[in-house]
């Protein structure tokens, strides 16, 4: 079963409702203020079934002007346009605005039905219908096949139903197997119920008893039923009309303009970059930085445009360009939406446009934004990708669907591209990619530079420093990769793999002179400061100089002061070994190593620390049998 929804649209009292009527048998004027001034305001739908494979919805927007809003909220979903023009009058103001903001929404699959054709002669349907043919030349709707129609006698309602069959068969539905988007465009409450949610499925599909998110407020909701047109279902589909009863959010949580969905496909953003078109219509210049309006599904929020390569949009002619709306209020949406742009005083439609991307940045005004911009616009999916990435450097997949557009297929061809480097469920370009790895390698030889005694710095302070600027997750994917190639990590810290700690060049003949004190001293050692001095070694690279002969085994540390050459403590070690018995006393030690209190103590204590041996009472034993 295919669903579709056919659109209404045309000037007060032009007999869209009772057109709506004759097709359906519905009378969509059912509230109250409706039935008092024979006026749709809130869009009014009716079900429709064409053929045994086809369901459709009619939607009757609002004519009268006031109610421009309620109209766009209603044709936010449709597959099918009919304007509606009826023969006693032609086209008028509400016809023009109409038709001008279904061109602006990408909406131009029409076909168009004069109406009230028994209340005038012949000669006046032929020139209503040559009116309508000069009005539409040029435009999207040129080539619409026009049908003369009464909606009260039935005249022509036979063959528009046959049309609009042969136009839908041949019209591809939507997607049922993407994530679910609802846009709500009604709220209201049922006795008995609870609080029920109406709108069109746009994609996917909603099932009876699962979980949902009301965006952008984050509401948790679960669905307790489903009806289309006053019939409970189990599940509904991308394009259905459908009354969803929910229970979690309270009714005052609840309002036009929100989106039910059940993942976390469809971004909340406020600020978005569009590709612009001025409308016709427009008859007053907007300034940079005006207020406006944005209509965008069944949602309505104020905001301020943004242009980039004017400070003015002049009235006039169409024109195309491209901008940023500010959102005042966040909104759900996704790269190739739709959106209308109103003007809130004086009220007019300024224009309308297509989502180029909803995570909007600051951008310079001139032409290499306007190039950006045309990049997004005519790039590949790879393109388009890699160059949001040069700002976001890291999106999940379900952020890459959501600025691209892409469904599951189209992400999967992305993995054969070099120019992205995919992460643990994540991608990044390969220009962000080679740019963590030059930051890593410039981080490290900074360091070596620096402190060319030191084994490198710690891996946890430079993932620190590289995440002011980079994702931790890149950081960690790059790290990992190098340490295959070009880094090397010895417990804690990171280097070059070619570095080695060594004694800087300008200090490595004194610094050797100390070791080779050390070496030649034996246990009983003098001051380490007082050997450094003596070689007039600054005091920047004292400690520096100490903590690479312990890093780099070259001397064993007794005391802050006492430091023995590595070679000369294994000796010692040996030695005590060799000439004393399992235990031993303090005195036994010292008649062996022949060294004053003042080492020996040191000595002992650091064998106990490095468990050689252990104390007990006034003796020291061998951990390991001689």
């Amino acid at each position: 079963m295919n669903y579709y929804t056919i659109g209404l649209a045309g000037h007060i009292d032009h007999g869209k409702t009772t057109l709506t009527g004759a097709l359906t048998g519905v009378d969509t004027d059912r509230l109250k203020e409706e039935k008092e001034r024979n006026i749709s305001i809130e869009p009014g739908f009716a079900p429709f079934q064409l053929s045994d494979d086809m369901k459709v919805s009619i939607i009757d927007v609002p004519g009268h002007e006031r109610f421009i809003r309620q109209m766009i909220a209603g044709v936010a979903g449709i597959d099918l346009v009919v304007p509606v023009v009826a023969a006693d009058e032609g086209v008028m103001p509400q016809t023009r605005e109409h038709l001008e903001i279904l061109s602006l929404l990408g909406i131009q699959r029409s076909i168009i039905a004069i109406t009230k054709a028994d209340m005038v002669e012949e000669d006046m349907l032929s020139l209503v219908q040559e009116d309508i043919l000069e009005y539409i030349k040029g435009t999207g709707f040129e080539g619409s096949k026009i049908h003369i129609v009464d909606g009260k006698s039935g005249r022509g309602v036979a063959e528009l139903k046959d049309s609009l069959h042969s136009f839908l068969i041949n019209t591809p539905s939507r997607n049922k197997a993407g994530a679910l988007r609802l846009p709500i465009d009604q709220v209201f409450t049922l006795q008995g119920h609870g609080t029920i949610a109406r709108g069109t499925i746009f994609d996917g599909e909603l099932k009876e008893g699962e979980l949902v998110t009301l965006l952008p407020d984050r509401l948790e909701a679960r669905v307790r039923q489903i009806q289309t047109h006053s019939t409970k279902v189990e599940q509904a589909f991308a394009g259905e009309r459908v009354a969803v009863n929910l229970t979690g959010p309270d009714r005052q949580q609840m309002v036009r303009g929100q989106v039910i969905v059940n993942s976390n496909y469809y971004p909340v953003t406020s600020t978005i970059d569009l590709s612009f078109t001025k409308a016709l219509t427009m008859s007053h210049d907007l300034k940079q930085r005006a207020e406006v309006t944005v209509h965008i599904g069944t949602a309505e929020v104020r905001g301020t445009i943004v242009f980039f390569d004017r400070n003015t949009l002049e009235a006039g002619n169409r024109e195309e360009l491209f901008c940023q709306i500010r959102l005042h209020e966040p909104i759900t949406a996704k790269k190739g939406d739709r959106v209308i742009v109103r003007r809130p005083s004086p009220v007019e439609t300024i224009g309308g446009g297509s989502i180029l991307n909803v995570a909007g940045e600051k951008y310079k005004f001139g032409a290499e934004t306007i190039a950006k911009f045309e990049q997004m616009m005519k790039g590949t999916p790879a393109e388009q990708l890699e160059q949001i990435l040069e700002a976001e450097q890291l999106l999940s997949k379900e952020q890459v669907m959501q600025q691209i557009g892409l469904n599951e297929e189209a992400f999967r061809q992305l993995e054969d591209d070099d120019h992205l480097v995919f992460i643990d469920g994540g991608v990044t370009s390969q220009n962000v990619f080679t740019r963590v790895v030059e930051a890593i390698h410039k981080n490290l030889q900074a360091a070596h530079e620096r402190y060319p005694m030191r084994k490198g710095p710690q891996k946890a302070e430079v993932v620190q420093e590289l995440k002011k600027t980079y994702p931790k997750k890149v950081i960690d994917t790059v790290l990992n990769n190098q340490l295959q190639e070009e880094l090397q990590q010895k417990g804690p810290y990171l280097s070059m793999r070619a570095f080695q700690p060594s004694l800087p060049a300008a200090w490595k003949t004194r610094m050797t002179k100390v070791l080779k004190h050390l070496e030649e001293q034996g246990v009983n050692v003098s001051p380490v400061d007082r050997l450094i001095d003596e070689e007039q070694i600054p005091d920047p690279y004292k400690t520096e100089f100490k903590n690479y002969m312990l890093e780099e085994e070259i001397a064993v540390k007794l005391t802050d002061e006492l430091y023995v050459h590595d070679e000369n403590w294994k000796q010692t070690i040996a030695s005590l070994k060799a000439e004393t018995d399992q235990a031993f006393t303090l005195q036994e030690a010292k008649d062996v190593l022949n060294v004053s209190r003042k080492y020996l103590v040191p000595i002992l204590e650091k064998l106990d620390n490095e468990g050689y041996t252990v104390r007990k009472d006034q003796e020291r034993y061998w951990r390991v049998e001689k």
